[in-house]
């Protein structure tokens, strides 16, 4: 499984998105702390700037774009054909995807350390306050990084299995997109009985 795993990495590391993408997750998460305000700082740095919704967008529309290309273009079958196995070839792509989600989440803790340093967007919070559940900053961040890893690696569970049976990527985003969005809503609506 080690050289469909390598070429995955190789292939989503030369992708322009794979980079434009922690860009745009950057600007989006300075946005965010510019719409919030100063009274919300300590709510700020426990989110990373709510950075996991943004992550899972990301996700959803790089991991689909890789997907359904692979499949509309049939590159899929010298992929399989190649490869020792097709579950290989599938469980590269969907490690490749959860790498990147983990090197999303690092990135989203190093900026907002850097973030906080900087007193431009928010005040300046103590890591070692307690805020939620009685424990400090720094452990309510790691915990909620934490609980989005394993949220966002559910979607790209998700992503991979829309992928292959719709081949547009249009509409895995989309169907996608609403599962982060709806999901939430339609599941506490479900669960009041």
């Amino acid at each position: 499984m080690y050289p469909e795993l390598h070429r995955e990495l190789y292939k989503l590391s030369h992708r322009k998105l794979t980079w434009w993408m922690p860009v745009i997750m950057i600007g989006l998460m300075i946005i965010m702390g510019l719409a919030t305000g100063r009274d919300y700082s300590n709510l700020l740095v426990m989110t990373c700037y709510n950075s996991s919704d943004i992550i899972m967008l990301i996700l959803v529309i790089l991991g689909s774009t890789i997907f359904s290309t692979e499949f509309q273009n049939n590159t899929i079958l010298a992929l399989i054909y190649h490869s020792s196995s097709k579950l290989a070839t599938f469980m590269a792509k969907y490690i490749a995807l959860f790498i990147y989600n983990v090197a999303l989440h690092l990135l989203a803790i190093i900026f907002t350390v850097l973030l906080n340093i900087i007193p431009l967007l928010n005040a300046p919070v103590s890591w070692t306050s307690i805020y939620k559940y009685h424990q400090p900053l720094v452990v309510n961040m790691l915990a909620t990084t934490g609980i989005d890893i394993i949220t966002s690696t559910l979607i790209i569970s998700l992503l991979c299995l829309f992928s292959c049976l719709i081949n547009s990527d249009a509409i895995v985003i989309a169907i996608n997109a609403i599962i982060i969005f709806m999901g939430e809503r339609l599941f506490c609506k479900f669960t009041k009985r």
